[in-house]
């Protein structure tokens, strides 16, 4: 714990989230950016400018035009570089996603010091993370999540991928279902595509594992419930189920008026999860 808010608690004074996401940022330009800052130097060349394109990219900027604007009345021959704090402007969801970017440039790249800069990363994220209070992120694999209970995560996103290793098209699905409801953090309207992937790989699953291609999940409730060997009430969950993935995905398009709350992504992520889970142990105790 950090010596002002250990300092505050003894005290009896609040500790608010505002106060640890600033701590978190703080802590990760000190010990992230500035020293990424050192690295790549002062000036954009050719050296730099390879991680610098990629992170401006990834945040949907144009590096040409970052460049450009640090530069505009300069009249030296180098052309200078601008801090990577540019790109979280102080914001924590930006900071985060930052991390994510940096982490995935460094994991596939030739660079020489890649397993000690993907290792600074790890540390710098456990020390950023040790707040007196939850941020309401965990950090998995390369990619920030919003926080659910632990066990849970385990055996709903940790065992689920690890069952769908040999079926590649439904783990991608699931994956980018939980990838988007990673960026929904930043950009809501990835709620739906959370939505849309959670349910094109449950739907998948359950024509394949009832050997139905053709059918769609409203065809086929029904039958895998029965199949599962669940309580028929189930059926009437799974319907619900089915309904509310036409009614998240009835409009499409980026219609805020149609953008589900991060409760409901989040509890309809978690029920896609059980689905899988309820299929892929059931064919794994087949074998």
């Amino acid at each position: 714990m950090r010596k002002i808010f250990d300092f505050k608690k003894r005290f009896g004074q609040e500790i608010n989230i505002k106060e640890l996401k600033i701590n978190f940022i703080n802590i990760v330009q000190h010990y992230l950016i500035e020293p990424l800052d050192k690295k790549d130097g002062p000036y954009y060349t050719e050296y730099s400018k390879n991680m610098f394109d990629f992170i401006a990219i990834e945040f949907n900027y144009n590096p040409t035009e970052i460049i450009r604007n640090k530069n505009r009345g300069s009249y030296n021959f180098e052309i200078y570089m601008p801090s990577y704090a540019i790109f979280t402007e102080g914001n924590f969801e930006n900071t985060l996603l930052l991390i994510e970017v940096i982490y995935d440039y460094f994991y596939n790249s030739n660079e020489y010091e890649k397993g000690s800069w993907l290792q600074n990363i790890e540390s710098v994220i456990q020390l950023a993370l040790n707040q007196p209070l939850s941020l309401g992120v965990t950090w998995r694999n390369g990619k920030f999540y919003p926080e659910g209970v632990e066990e849970f995560d385990e055996k709903l996103i940790e065992d689920v991928l690890k069952w769908l290793e040999n079926n590649k098209k439904i783990q991608i699905l699931y994956k980018n279902a939980l990838d988007n409801y990673s960026q929904s953090l930043q950009n809501a309207i990835k709620r739906k595509d959370t939505i849309s992937n959670a349910f094109q790989s449950v739907e998948k699953l359950t024509q394949e594992y009832l050997n139905s291609f053709k059918g769609s999940f409203d065809n086929n409730f029904n039958q895998l419930v029965d199949t599962l060997g669940l309580d028929k009430e189930w059926k009437k969950i799974f319907n619900s189920y089915k309904e509310l993935s036409k009614e998240f995905g009835r409009h499409a398009g980026n219609n805020d008026n149609f953008i589900p709350s991060i409760e409901d992504t989040e509890a309809f992520l978690y029920i896609s999860g059980l689905i899988l889970r309820l299929i892929l142990q059931k064919s794994q105790n087949k074998r």
